[in-house]
């Protein structure tokens, strides 16, 4: 992989689009960044299709590196047979059918950071699976100063497609000073009026809201699949705060708890938890800065991107000789590569 199209919108909360890109240029790949999404959205689908068909005919990457479905199948089809196609996919993929499987299909390489999906995919004849949770890039998302807390508890992110966050912060709220920081909570507010509610914010402000912020606390979409965790978890310990998420099979082969970040199993517990750490003022700055130096070192975009320059050079292992999730965490500090 040295010349890449990238295509991927703009995420101005988590960055994972340019953090991607930066861990690629820090890789010394060549990277051209396409939004297909904004291009649809000016100047329709065709338009947009061709424009993109022209860059590609005249940049000639070796390699389309698409975050999950901004390359159109079609494309995708056409493409392929001049580069290779990693897709990029952070979903928790709840919902599996037949277009996953024939969009998958296209690719060289498909990186999935829910590796509970992969039995149901090879089942269905996939093999070009590989797993890699989420990640950050400290150029976007790192602590900012300290500053005098705010509230005790702070939620970054939606209600969740079903609204099962809102129910849960709400009783939070009814126990604790706690702020939430996200979009499509306009529905959500006339039910649970106790809940101070903000907009959508960038990452500058993400690294904030961190800072002035007792316990930044975590709720994934989906909590019972091994090894799958929101981006969030990544994000808002890379940006120093202390991290309170709900636990996911597996995450003790990731992080300690009580070290790294701490977690919780349902609402009673994570009630009692914010209780017994909210007057521990430097327990929680030990494992906030614990938790730091823990993604700085293992989880940053630079060390996923590692594995996937080996994969593409060496091929995947086969099913039977491939890592556990765990083992597949890259280990590699920026500036070498993964072995």
């Amino acid at each position: 992989m040295r010349r890449v199209l990238f295509l991927g919108k703009s995420m101005s909360r988590t960055r994972c689009t340019g953090a991607l890109v930066d861990a690629l240029r820090r890789h010394g790949v060549e990277v051209r960044w396409r939004n297909r999404v904004k291009w649809r959205r000016w100047f329709g689908t065709q338009i947009a299709n061709r424009l993109l068909a022209s860059d590609f005919k005249n940049y000639k990457p070796d390699t389309i590196f698409v975050f999950f479905r901004d390359l159109p199948q079609v494309l995708a089809s056409e493409f392929r047979h001049d580069a290779r196609i990693v897709v990029w996919c952070e979903e928790a993929l709840e919902q599996l059918d037949t277009s996953v499987i024939d969009y998958f299909r296209l690719a060289d390489l498909v990186c999935m950071s829910n590796p509970a999906r992969f039995p149901w995919l090879r089942e269905h004849g996939l093999d070009n699976m590989a797993f890699l949770m989420s990640g950050f890039a400290p150029r976007f998302h790192r602590p900012v100063e300290p500053q005098r807390p705010l509230r005790d508890v702070a939620f970054i992110g939606g209600p969740g497609r079903r609204g099962q966050r809102a129910s849960f912060l709400a009783e939070i709220a009814r126990h604790f000073d706690t702020e939430v920081f996200g979009r499509h909570w306009d529905r959500w507010k006339p039910r649970h009026p106790h809940l101070r509610v903000n907009g959508l914010i960038n990452n500058r402000a993400y690294a904030k809201v961190c800072a002035t912020s007792r316990i930044v606390i975590g709720v994934n979409e989906v909590n019972d699949d091994a090894y799958y965790c929101s981006n969030r978890t990544f994000l808002t310990m890379a940006c120093g705060a202390f991290h309170l998420t709900h636990y996911v099979p597996q995450l003790e082969k990731v992080f300690q708890e009580g070290k790294h970040l701490l977690w919780y199993h349902d609402e009673d517990e994570a009630l009692a938890k914010i209780a017994e750490w909210l007057p521990k003022v430097d327990e929680r700055a030990r494992v906030a800065a614990d938790g730091h130096a823990e993604v700085m070192q293992h989880h940053q975009y630079y060390h996923r991107v590692s594995r996937i320059l080996h994969w593409l050079e060496h091929g995947l292992p086969r099913e039977d000789q491939q890592l556990l999730p765990s083992q597949a965490l890259s280990m590699a500090k920026p500036g070498t590569a993964a072995k």
